[in-house]
């Protein structure tokens, strides 16, 4: 089981997201905003962060930045709508709109990927 940090600003987002990728067993750390996001960060470990389209650019930067400082073995899911500045912060991006098994697969990917 993976441990999972879902950054969504989006409620019902956020919640569809972390119920499908509780249902594949993954343990997921919801957090609604810039800093629920950065705490969880400072304070736990996770496999894979996963930031949402919807948070302002500068702050997914900072948020990427700081789960790669807290542990260089966390993996960085960016999930956009629009082009991404400094997609470099990301090991993986996927288009918001992807399904939720198709949010599950490059998760998992990233999962082995680190563990690789």
């Amino acid at each position: 089981m993976a441990q999972i940090l879902l950054v969504e600003y989006v409620y019902e987002s956020l919640e569809r997201r972390q119920r499908g990728l509780s249902r594949a067993g993954h343990g997921v750390k919801p957090a609604q905003n810039f800093d629920e996001g950065l705490h969880a960060i400072e304070s736990g470990s996770y496999d894979v962060v996963v930031l949402g389209h919807d948070i302002p650019q500068q702050q997914r930067n900072r948020l990427a930045a700081a789960a790669k400082e807290a542990n260089p073995l966390t993996r960085v899911l960016v999930l956009y709508s629009a082009p991404v500045e400094h997609a470099e912060m990301a090991d993986a991006l996927i288009n918001n709109s992807a399904s939720a098994d198709d949010l599950r697969r490059t998760v998992e990917y990233l999962v082995h990927q680190r563990t690789s």
